[in-house]
């Protein structure tokens, strides 16, 4: 095969990975208007949710973010160390100094990492089901980021060589492109599945004294629990990622490819077990503080660097 033969390939795969990342946006739009078309005879009851639910949500969801994106950078730090190269962490970033044959490989340490963890707190959170702590939700928002803060990475690798995962699929394990689309298109499609699985786990935690046999109501709480509560965590995320000021956009990425998917699957969610839970009974001062002592945490340790 000639080299514009290797080009054109190349080009029609990124293509078609592109089409796969546009149904990935433009999926979740479609399956909402035709709930909207299907359900709009119904109507959900008043003070079926409230703004604790709201509100203990969003910062649950922020906390997550934090911890899970920092866990990324460590273990991206910690490779880099196991190779004996000085290595530095920053609140949104690392470096390192020196060279090392296995440097690209490490380089997809971070994501490998976050997705195990992601898995681990899946797991953790099914062997907790009936727990009434808030902290239920928080395991199941760090599972949430561990897989969808992880697998977008392949996507985007197959379109960009230079990303962290890039680095490790391309750079150093040489992945032809057909496994890179291979790898890229079951990543978009396991983001959608993922998601509408959250839907499910989402509406677990909406009081016992609730009718979800109505799909309004399952929609009206995910608009509490999940869409308007992420929204507002990723504006909370957004002190912990500047400057510079571009790093802000990050949290509101992972809002949009992923919580539109767990918004409109909410109807289709069913059965739905009750589990009671204090997330919809009062806000909770705890998650806040550890949110702002993270912060501090980010700012004077993280921003100047830690050096491994």
């Amino acid at each position: 095969m000639t080299e514009d033969q290797n080009s054109i390939l190349n080009l029609k795969e990124m293509v078609l990975v592109k089409v796969f990342i546009a149904i990935l946006f433009v999926g979740p739009i479609v399956w909402g208007w035709r709930n909207w078309v299907k359900y709009k005879g119904a109507s959900a009851p008043k003070h079926i949710v409230n703004y604790p639910t709201l509100i203990n949500s969003a910062v649950l969801y922020a906390l997550a973010f934090n911890l899970i994106f920092f866990l990324q950078e460590l273990f991206l730090v910690l490779g880099k160390k196991a190779l004996g190269l000085k290595a530095f962490l920053y609140h949104n970033d690392h470096n390192w100094v020196g060279e090392h044959s296995k440097t690209l490989l490490m380089q997809g340490s971070g994501a490998a990492a976050i997705f195990l963890i992601g898995l681990i707190c899946v797991l953790l959170f099914r062997l907790i089901p009936y727990s009434k702590s808030i902290w239920r939700l928080f395991v199941l928002w760090l599972a949430f980021h561990g897989l969808i803060q992880s697998i977008p990475q392949v996507m985007v690798a197959s379109l960009d060589p230079n990303t962290d995962v890039g680095e490790a699929l391309v750079g150093y394990i040489n992945l032809s492109q057909t496994s890179l689309l291979i790898l890229a298109i079951t990543s978009i499609i396991a983001i959608a599945v993922i998601s509408i699985w959250f839907s499910r786990q989402l509406l677990d935690f909406v009081n016992s004294d609730v009718d979800l046999n109505n799909p309004k109501v399952k929609f009206k709480y995910i608009r509490f629990i999940a869409v308007g509560a992420a929204f507002i965590g990723s504006i909370l995320v957004v002190p912990f990622r500047i400057p510079p000021m571009g790093q802000a956009i990050t949290p509101f990425i992972v809002f949009v490819f992923s919580i539109p998917w767990i918004w409109s699957a909410a109807a289709c969610s069913t059965p739905v077990t009750h589990k009671s839970n204090g997330i919809n009974e009062k806000i909770y001062w705890s998650p806040i503080i550890l949110l702002v002592l993270l912060l501090i945490f980010f700012r004077m340790v993280l921003t100047p660097g830690l050096e491994f």
